[in-house]
């Protein structure tokens, strides 16, 4: 008896599955026409748990499993739809806008198209018409990962990852190591990589569903062979990456850790300290020359007044015989008086050569030594003039009309420019003279280390379109962060001279406090965008030798203005004492 039972029972789980199995049958409008509908039924999960679409069940058409847009858009995903009857079509509107119009397998997501495996369609059950489309489609565009179960004719969804928005970048250095810090609001996910060039080396982070609204972010480091740090939004679609970048110009042992809530993420470099065991002087013929013993990689050099010639040691601890750690050598050299050293802060030593008057220097590191020679300026010397054509090498810069390199163009205007200052008995520093990677940081402290009367970058422009066109050049905001530099006169100046010798647009002057080589230099500094090369026109003269030769006349008719009215007092410069301040009020040279 026990066992006709068990079997009924078993029977009647069978032809109940059976008839769940294929619930649904009915008669419904596929594009206004009647249709006889008999397909099991779909079952939709999301993260584990049932959701029921009511009267408007998933469907599969010709081999295309479709889901009701409103009901799931509303119910699961908390988002606004709308329907507009004149143009038949549908807007979703979550953090994102799609639009689906009727019959067309085309959606626009934020304005872009995106193609549908079978066109969005009304289907009408009882007495009304409901919009279905693709569910692959509509899950994945708001950021569920959605997978199909044949077997069981399941929609598997799992719910989007939260969005982690990252609160700060920032870095620090204690004891020989620098960090790079990314702080978020929630747990973070990220991948690593590097890409290695010749002197150009980036090792980067990838944090995957993050967001970071502050734009572009760029941290100057100049320790040992860190260059700098960069964060910005790689990407917002299909799934918000947020990537940082720090690039070298050589290999540092680094390690990246993650606090115990994964809220923290720091990549560590190991740059180790450098100290300073001793300084000393000697006359050479009419030279003064400071040995500093130590072996470090890094130093900043800048003149302060005209009695004053500093250099800045980065990553560096003061390690004298007597153990002082301040102190001054008396000394009767041709034009220098005495040196100052000092612990600056934490990780800078600082050491000041004061002079009788004015002074040309260079500083260099020969020997594991840092070598500063020093010479009283000549009456009539000439100014030094400090060339920069951007980019090079590895760093093409942009790529214009045809093909177009603006590091080639660039470094051809430069060279012309060189010719005419050399003939004209300037004193001249390029900052490379061939198709080379040199660093940005590099470049300002070649000119610092020179001690360059100015400095002028060289670059074309470019933009996503191919509409804009002209001339245009940048300078350091006058006073901005303490700067002293007349940037602004030193800018009209060469842009007034310029625009004589050329027919392109003039787009004026901009304030660029944010360019490595603007803010990292210390003598009055420009960067000149020449023209834009993804402009047609533009690009065509950008090409031109004798175009190229125009703006190279501009450029020097302006120097020699701007140095005819510093020598007849009619304007000032000074150099600033305020770019790699480190608010140690404690510690003037």
């Amino acid at each position: 008896m026990k066992k006709i039972a068990l079997f009924v029972a078993m029977v009647v789980a069978i032809l109940a599955s059976y008839s769940i199995a294929f619930a649904y049958k009915n008669t419904i409008l596929v594009d206004g026409k009647p249709f006889y509908y008999n397909v099991p039924d779909i079952t939709i999960k999301v993260a584990g748990q049932n959701f029921d679409t009511g009267k408007t069940p998933p469907l599969i058409l010709k081999d295309s499993t479709l889901i009701p847009v409103r009901v799931i858009s509303e119910k699961g995903f908390g988002a606004k739809v709308e329907w507009d009857d004149k143009t038949k079509s549908v807007t979703i509107t979550k953090d994102k806008t799609v639009r689906l119009t009727i019959g067309s397998d085309v959606a626009l997501v934020d304005g872009k198209e995106v193609k549908l495996v079978a066109p969005a369609r009304i289907i009408g059950i009882g007495n009304d018409g409901y919009t279905y489309i693709p569910f692959r489609f509509l899950f994945e565009t708001f950021g569920y990962k959605v997978e199909w179960d044949q077997k069981n004719y399941q929609i598997n969804a799992a719910s989007p990852p939260k969005i982690a928005n990252i609160t700060s970048f920032t870095t620090s250095y204690n004891n020989g190591v620098f960090s790079v810090n990314i702080t978020a609001d929630s747990p973070i996910k990220y991948s690593q990589g590097v890409i290695e060039d010749p002197g150009n080396i980036r090792i980067y982070v990838d944090i995957e569903n993050a967001i970071w609204d502050k734009g572009r972010i760029d941290i100057p480091i100049n320790k040992k062979s860190l260059v700098n740090a960069v964060i910005a939004q790689n990407q917002t679609q299909p799934v918000p990456k947020v990537r940082a970048v720090i690039y070298l110009t050589d290999v540092v042992p680094y390690n990246i850790t993650k606090s115990q809530d994964s809220t923290n993420l720091t990549i560590s470099f190991d740059i180790g300290t450098s100290y300073v065991t001793g300084i000393s002087f000697a006359k050479e013929g009419d030279y003064d020359k400071v040995i500093i013993n130590c072996n470090a990689e890094q130093f900043n050099t800048q003149k302060v007044g005209d009695n004053k010639i500093v250099v800045d040691i980065s990553d560096a601890i003061l390690k004298m015989p007597d153990g002082s750690k301040a102190g001054q050598i008396p000394v009767q050299g041709n034009v220098i008086t005495a040196i100052r050293y000092s612990q600056y802060n934490n990780d800078t030593v600082r050491v000041v050569a004061d002079t009788t008057g004015k002074a040309d220097y260079s500083v260099k590191i020969l020997d594991k030594n840092i070598i500063m020679l020093v010479l009283k300026s000549q009456p009539n010397e000439m100014p030094l003039i400090y060339i920069d054509p951007g980019h090079g090498g590895s760093d093409p810069g942009a790529i214009g009309v045809g093909g177009l390199r603006e590091s080639d163009v660039v470094l051809g205007i430069a060279l012309k420019l060189n010719s005419l200052l050399t003939k004209g008995g300037f004193r001249t520093t390029m900052s490379r003279d061939s198709d080379v990677f040199i660093d940005l940081v590099t470049r300002s402290q070649e000119a610092n280390n020179a001690g360059a009367d100015v400095f002028i970058s060289i670059h074309t422009n470019a933009f996503g379109t191919p509409t804009p066109k002209g001339t245009e050049i940048w300078y350091y905001p006058d006073g901005y962060k303490g700067d002293t530099r007349d940037n602004k006169t030193f800018a009209q100046i060469i842009h007034d001279n310029l625009m004589k010798e050329i027919n392109t647009v003039d787009r004026g002057l901009k304030e660029g406090p944010n360019l490595s080589v603007l803010n990292k230099t210390k003598m009055p500094a420009i960067l000149i965008e020449t023209a834009f090369i993804t402009n047609p026109d533009d690009a065509a003269l950008l090409q031109d030798d004798a175009f190229q030769w125009k703006v190279a006349q501009g450029i020097y008719n302006g120097i020699v203005e701007y140095f005819k009215k510093l020598k007849e007092g009619s304007i000032s410069a000074t150099v600033s004492n305020s770019v790699y301040d480190t608010n140690n009020t404690n510690s003037n040279p």
